[in-house]
């Protein structure tokens, strides 16, 4: 089945724009927890955390890989519904579940007392970054409408 979107181009490419800086930060974040913050994972709920969001950042950047993939086939009014769930799907419920990991892994650390400033910060650029990516995906994955026979 088809899905086509009737969403003009400015809104479509601010969306967008807003939702790529979003996983920008989200990336980021995770990059500099990888670099810096990995003290944080002498605790097991951390650890489990810490899996899960590797999880999540995989989900996004398989998304990010297949919207990419749509771009270079000119996919970009209508798409198939594998196209639409591998693409926007995983961009947006990946930065969902990375939001939701991110802020438990933060309130972890403060839970436990046993952040440290560049972990704790990390996790809420991530957590941030998730949000934003989130939540200006969203509206452009919802805007496709399958289309009628």
């Amino acid at each position: 089945m088809k899905y086509t979107t009737k969403l003009s181009d400015n809104k479509r490419l601010t969306l967008g724009l807003i939702s790529d800086a979003g996983w920008i930060a989200y990336f980021t974040g995770f990059g500099l927890y990888l670099t810096n913050g990995a003290d944080g994972l002498g605790t097991v709920a951390l650890s489990v955390t810490f899996l899960l969001n590797c999880l999540a950042v995989l989900a996004v950047f398989v998304g990010i890989i297949e919207i990419l993939s749509q771009r270079i086939r000119r996919l970009n009014r209508t798409v198939q519904k594998g196209d639409l769930i591998f693409g926007f799907g995983f961009v947006v419920y990946g930065a969902l579940g990375g939001l939701l990991v991110s802020g438990a892994s933060a309130v972890i650390d403060i839970l436990l007392r046993y952040e440290t400033g560049m972990c704790f910060a990390s996790q809420i650029i991530m957590a941030a970054g998730a949000l934003v990516c989130f939540a200006f995906g969203l509206p452009i994955m919802r805007s496709f409408k399958p289309d009628e026979i």
